[in-house]
């Protein structure tokens, strides 16, 4: 066998390869969704002779065709194990792994974008509610950097510089301290979140500050047994499934759920969601711009407006005893000036429940 002929035959493999992906690309449908990394997934760029021109077309090909490849997922988990357990590599996608429990790495502290944030927020309760005679309350969410990232050598943002920032530009507000009441065993290991059956303290710090009794005997209902987190996917390593609980009381259970964007009214929980995209999604059926509970078992008539991100999903339903009814918006989705065309100031608590990824971001609070 001549030369020529070896060196074709050490080819063919990749010839072979080269022609199965083809073939998969072309019988491949693409995805609209990566439901393991929570995020839509790019989709075959417009043609036009401006977006070719300019390399447009290209860099949208390229995000297309890296969203789309086949078997992406499986070689997501391929490249990743190996990064991770056999390169020694100490964070994949930029998600670590300290004292058993999976973690984001953070953005620089940015003072300015916090100050700013703070500022729309004063803005908020001086337009909305300061007239009405209402009492601000201001609380800023631990997230699970603030217990892991410097402890164990990660980039971290300066936590107790933002608290500083924050507390004295919020002077508007009485500031609650939540950070004592928690620790890293009270989020979920494979997730951003806390556990709502762990943060009983922390509502009632909370309730404390306000002037609110929200004791209640709950039970503990498993939601699912093999919840995998967002940090789960982002990360396609393979971490181990936890439980999933959620608390239940008989007010909870008269308390009701009104969404103003698809105009229903449900449950606090959505057992549907525990299947769905995001099974966090379980309480309150997740992010939405303008919801109200009401509760017909409390006869204070206090009334509760909770500005809140993602967090607030698993802490309202703790706070509903205290309240007749309270109004929940995640200003994420719904613009501070058209706020006033459904909530006025009624002398109400306002209470401000953010994490440091909304108040350190230059966007996110509209």
């Amino acid at each position: 066998m001549n030369e020529r002929k070896k060196a074709y035959l050490r080819l063919l493999p990749v010839f072979v390869l080269f022609a199965v992906l083809c073939i998969a690309a072309w019988l491949h449908k693409p995805q609209d969704t990566s439901l393991s990394e929570r995020r839509p997934l790019a989709q075959f760029p417009e043609i036009t002779v401006d977006a070719v021109l300019e390399g447009d077309f290209m860099t949208d090909f390229e995000d297309y065709a890296t969203d789309q490849f086949p078997l992406r997922e499986p070689f997501r988990k391929l490249q990743s194990f190996i990064q991770f357990y056999l390169l020694g590599q100490k964070d994949v996608n930029d998600i670590y792994i300290a004292e058993g429990s999976a973690a984001k790495i953070e953005d620089a502290l940015n003072e300015q974008w916090v100050q700013n944030s703070a500022a729309k927020l004063e803005a908020v309760f001086h337009t909305h509610f300061k007239d009405s005679g209402s009492k601000a309350y201001f609380a800023v969410v631990p997230d699970k950097g603030w217990y892991l990232a410097e402890k164990h050598g990660y980039p971290a943002m300066d936590h107790q510089k933002l608290l500083e920032l924050v507390k004295n530009s919020t002077g508007f507000a009485q500031w609650i301290e939540l950070k004592d009441t928690l620790d890293i065993t009270d989020y979920y290991t494979t997730d951003s979140h806390w556990r709502q059956e762990c943060i009983g303290d922390t509502a009632q710090t909370l309730a404390n500050a306000m002037g609110v009794d929200i004791s209640q005997q709950y039970t503990e209902n498993m939601a699912r047994e093999d919840f995998s987190g967002v940090y789960a996917g982002q990360s396609a390593l393979p971490l181990p499934a936890e439980p999933m609980m959620y608390l239940t009381s008989p007010v909870l259970e008269g308390a009701s759920l009104y969404d103003y964007e698809t105009n229903k009214t449900s449950g606090l929980y959505d057992l549907e969601e525990l299947w769905g995209r995001d099974p966090y999604d379980l309480f309150l059926s997740g992010a939405a711009a303008l919801q109200v509970i009401e509760n017909p078992a409390c006869d204070t008539g206090r009334e509760l407006v909770l500005f809140r991100d993602s967090f607030g999903s698993s802490m309202a339903p703790l706070l509903v005893p205290g309240y007749s009814k309270i109004t929940l918006v995640d200003l994420r989705y719904l613009s501070s000036t058209i706020l006033g065309n459904f909530v006025t100031g009624e002398g109400q608590d306002v209470l401000f429940l953010l994490s440091p990824g909304i108040l350190n971001s230059a966007n996110l609070i509209k």
